[in-house]
């Protein structure tokens, strides 16, 4: 895989079947924004002169054999295949792969944040007050839960912290939280909490799961190579 990928930038396209094109290219624009135009373009021309010799009709041949392999042997397995290419395509290119996994998790943190807030969101109103929203009625109707709530739980807040201590609130603010939240979870009402990993399914956000996921993608695929009697050329 390594090598698939070296070859790949050797060619300076896009080579092999269409359905590959459409997989393993969008993982590498994931990463086109880490750095400008101009170091780009600077890294681009290093890479050319240092690989002068575009690839043999042999090379080419044997590239499009390995970036079949993570559709073959691990379909139905994104954790795996996602492990593999990455790290292929990072050793092959040279690239930081702590700053691709830090990249890639704030990207997953910032979907997270904004699935929540969509899901979370008090239901749009129109000018006359109906409720015009698309999400599902149960969704809207735990809002409005979770809102009677939340006025009940902040009345007595404020009203416990108007006969306490200023030094005393901050603890207030933490019980309230915990009574809401209680309160929420007894009445079916719990905001949504979407972890990154779940906003972005089959993709590797930690070095620790990387390297795990990409032993399991290495055997597996030998597996699948041996059964199948085919020799790594």
């Amino acid at each position: 895989m390594v090598e698939a990928f070296d070859i790949l930038a050797r060619s300076g396209t896009r080579v092999g079947p269409r359905q590959h094109a459409n997989g393993w290219p969008a993982m590498i624009h994931e990463f086109s924004d880490l750095v400008d135009a101009q170091a780009r373009a600077l890294a681009e021309k290093e890479k050319q002169q240092e690989r002068a010799a575009r690839p043999t009709a042999d090379e080419l041949s044997r590239m499009n054999e390995a970036l079949k392999w993570p559709m073959a042997y691990l379909d139905g397995r994104p954790l795996p295949s996602d492990a593999m290419m990455l790290w292929a395509y990072a050793t092959a290119l040279g690239r930081d792969m702590a700053a691709m996994l830090h990249h890639r998790k704030k990207r997953a943190m910032a979907l997270a944040d904004e699935m929540m807030r969509r899901h979370n969101a008090p239901p749009h109103r129109d000018d006359k007050g109906a409720v015009k929203d698309t999400r599902e009625p149960a969704v809207i109707e735990a809002h409005e839960r979770r809102a009677a709530i939340a006025r009940e739980v902040a009345g007595l807040a404020n009203a416990e912290m108007a006969k306490a201590n200023l030094s005393k609130h901050a603890e207030i603010r933490v019980q309230a939280r915990a009574v809401f939240m209680a309160r929420c979870r007894e009445a079916g009402c719990l905001p949504l909490q979407v972890k990154p990993h779940e906003a972005m399914p089959g993709r590797c956000l930690s070095r620790t799961n990387l390297d795990r996921q990409r032993k399991i993608a290495a055997a597996t695929v030998a597996t699948g190579l041996r059964r199948a009697g085919i020799a790594v050329r």
